[in-house]
């Protein structure tokens, strides 16, 4: 009898550790998922949301169709762009706009346009050259076995 209720009271004990263990793991998962999904996306949409509310009027942006315009007017949920190149007018939604433009982000993608060419040039010169030493050597090679 003794033995029995020792044995359901290690059973008992061992069905609560193994209910911790999946609680546990749960918890875990619960973490885990926050950081690697939840948190980046608040980020994201805070990032987004001071945009919008630092947009002025004649800033260029960017909208999520791909059309560049400058804005003319705004108000708390519409924003009315000035079309690039013929500057026609076309009133959409703040959640619309993507990017704003500014003049240090153009710069600085035409300084990263020019190095990359640069780049490109540099790479193109240097195959030839080392196309040419590899002629050499094999010239070079070349009379050596025919002394053999």
């Amino acid at each position: 009898m003794i033995n029995q209720v020792l044995g359901l009271t290690l059973q008992a004990s061992q069905t609560s550790r193994n209910n911790m263990a999946s609680i546990a793991s749960v918890i875990i998962l619960a973490v885990f998922l926050y950081f690697l999904m939840i948190r980046p996306q608040r980020k994201r949409q805070k990032q987004m949301e001071d945009m919008h509310t630092g947009m002025k009027i004649g800033d260029e942006v960017l909208t999520a169709g791909g059309f560049y315009g400058i804005i003319s007017a705004l108000d708390d949920k519409n924003v009315v762009l000035e079309m690039l190149p013929d500057f026609h007018k076309m009133m959409i939604r703040k959640e619309s706009i993507v990017r704003v433009i500014k003049a240090d982000d153009v710069e600085a993608e035409e300084e990263a346009a020019e190095t990359d060419q640069a780049d490109e040039k540099v790479e193109k010169v240097e195959k030839p050259a080392e196309t040419g030493s590899e002629e050499a050597s094999k010239s070079e090679d070349a009379p050596e076995k025919a002394d053999e």
